[in-house]
């Protein structure tokens, strides 16, 4: 009867153990709950050690520069031209506990407001000045959305117009010009 015990005792030891062993990457961070509630504990990377049962990992996030996946963006120009965007955008978490518990789906939170900003900046340029104001377009994104999303702890790094077309044409800086925009206007 006590071999069982003990066996039972042995087991139960060697799981809360093995369950309070924590590694974390380098260039990653681990967030810290006690019975639920977050108090500050934040882990760095290396191994560490959790109280069984009381403390568990609630979020683990890399806080190295990441890609968001936008998908082709239809927007219109200041001069009522309909354009297919497509941007690569560079991000990375600068506070883990902002981007863990002040924004429910920081992903998705994320692409509404890049997608807002891009739609609000397209419509304030015109088809010509697309592609002589690529840089400062970029760099107008960058500031809006570090702005915007600076209460979740991110950080914007880049964001790049990678192409652009009217229907079905890609559009090249030599066919940039009024008389081009015009004939591809719906």
């Amino acid at each position: 009867m006590y071999q069982y015990f003990l066996m039972v005792l042995f087991a139960i030891t060697g799981v809360s153990l093995a369950s309070s062993v924590k590694i974390v990457r380098q260039g990653d961070e681990a967030l810290v709950e006690i019975f639920g509630k977050y108090d500050r504990k934040k882990l760095e990377p290396g191994l560490t050690f959790l109280i069984p049962f009381v403390e568990t990992v609630a979020y683990k996030q890399t806080l190295r520069e990441q890609m968001l996946k936008l998908p082709p963006q239809q927007c219109t120009t200041s001069d009522r031209v309909s354009i297919t965007l497509e941007f690569i955008v560079y991000w990375r978490i600068i506070d883990l506990e902002k981007a863990s518990y002040k924004v429910q789906n920081l992903k998705e939170a994320m692409l509404n407001m890049l997608i807002l900003s891009i739609r609000t900046q397209i419509a304030k340029l015109t088809v010509e000045e697309l592609h002589t104001a690529r840089h400062q377009l970029n760099n107008t994104l960058v500031e809006e959305l570090d702005t915007t999303t600076d209460p979740w702890g991110v950080k914007f790094t880049r964001v790049e117009l990678r192409d652009f077309a009217i229907g079905t044409k890609a559009i090249k800086p030599e066919y940039s010009d009024k008389k081009e925009a015009q004939k591809l206007r719906y």
